[in-house]
């Protein structure tokens, strides 16, 4: 990775690490790697050990025991999370070394795919369903609740028993049009209007400066401008029809780029037009077939710019954060860098430690230029 290595500033003060009950030593560990995503609620990584303590056999780990990390960044914030091991991977290099990889999800995402309950309500919004003492409660206690309110409510809504609960979850998210996810303090359920509308935190993202140390410098960064593919596929520019299966009447809306960014905002200041497709796309509707439909065109839109960073790691930057990035030119003829400075969504988080080093890499996204 193209950062400073053993840079005090980018290394954690304390990790710990113990898988069911029993902590591996610090000399043990050889790498950490967690990923945090807006479009998903579940958090996974993997963690990578020298098992000279024959541990995988001693313990035994054999799937579903449960990993907590505490850690101490250079900021002197604290990061706790919990998880359960999903995979064992267990390899004898030729050294004659065994090294251990466990893939891992959080706890909440794990029991949400292991729960198969028939339930159903007269009439719930998405928060009690999610909320509620036989589905999530419970489990939802060791973060803050930042849940949207006023959210539609769902009549007659059914649950059946071969759908696990994780599914349900999302399915609600997309037809509620809000996002459904969690940072490393807190559970979210909000719209991407609430989230592009919040004010910016921290200090600038740097990318040229010459201080080394400085907790936001850019090392690398890597920009798509270009998605065509994902983002004018499903819309921009084409008709939507909802249709009322009691009336039996058909309705046309405008559906464009415009519209749908209009709808969730975005940062920057010049669009970032694409060509029309000229497409129809037709919905057979439902009691909330437009917040369904929203969510859908807001989904490809506030992606259309996408920039990835790595970063030294700082435990109190999230994903749904709004950042500032200040990027320097160095083409006199073409100067994209110009088009990138501004405001961003933070997207995606990807912790990568090697113990003491820690970096992140961040996937931001809008959908309009700097210009």
């Amino acid at each position: 990775m193209g950062y400073e290595l053993g840079l005090q500033s980018n290394q954690l003060k304390d990790f710990s690490v113990s898988i069911g009950g029993v902590k591996l030593t610090n000399t043990q560990i050889l790498s950490i790697r967690m990923k945090w995503n807006m479009n998903n609620f579940k958090v996974i990584g993997e963690i990578s050990f020298d098992d000279f303590s024959n541990l995988i056999e001693n313990l035994p780990i054999r799937g579903n025991e449960e990993v907590v990390m505490a850690m101490t960044d250079f900021d002197d914030a604290v990061s706790k999370q919990k998880f359960k091991i999903t995979d064992v991977q267990y390899t004898r290099v030729q050294s004659g070394k065994p090294v251990v990889k466990l893939l891992i999800m959080d706890v909440v995402t794990v029991k949400a795919m292991q729960m198969y309950n028939e339930m159903s309500w007269k009439k719930a919004d998405m928060v009690e369903i999610i909320n509620h003492d036989e589905t999530l409660k419970t489990l939802l206690t060791d973060k803050k609740k930042n849940f949207a309110s006023g959210l539609p409510k769902h009549k007659n809504f059914v649950m059946p028993l071969h759908v696990p609960f994780n599914v349900v979850t999302h399915w609600l998210a997309r037809n509620n049009n809000v996002m459904w996810y969690q940072t490393r303090d807190e559970y979210v359920i909000q719209p991407l209007k609430k989230i592009f509308s919040l004010p910016k935190k921290g200090d600038k993202f740097r990318y040229n400066t010459p201080n080394a140390s400085y907790r936001r410098k850019i090392y690398e960064y890597k920009a798509n401008f270009g998605k065509v593919v994902e983002t004018n596929a499903f819309l921009p520019n084409g008709k939507v029809a909802s249709f009322d299966v009691t009336k039996k009447d058909p309705k046309w809306e405008k559906a464009d780029f415009e519209d749908a960014l209009g709808k969730i905002s975005s940062k920057g200041m010049k669009d970032a037009k694409l060509p029309s497709t000229g497409d129809k796309h037709f919905y057979k509707s439902d009691y909330n077939i437009k917040e369904a439909t929203e969510f859908m065109w807001g989904k490809n839109v506030y992606k259309t710019l996408e920039l990835e960073i790595l970063v030294p790691g700082k435990f109190d930057t999230n994903i749904g954060d709004i950042v500032e990035l200040d990027l320097v030119n160095y083409s006199k003829n073409t100067e994209p860098e110009s088009n990138l400075n501004g405001e961003w969504l933070i997207m995606e988080i990807t912790d990568f430690i090697t113990p003491p080093d820690y970096v992140m890499r961040l996937v931001l996204v809008r959908a309009k230029f700097a210009k």
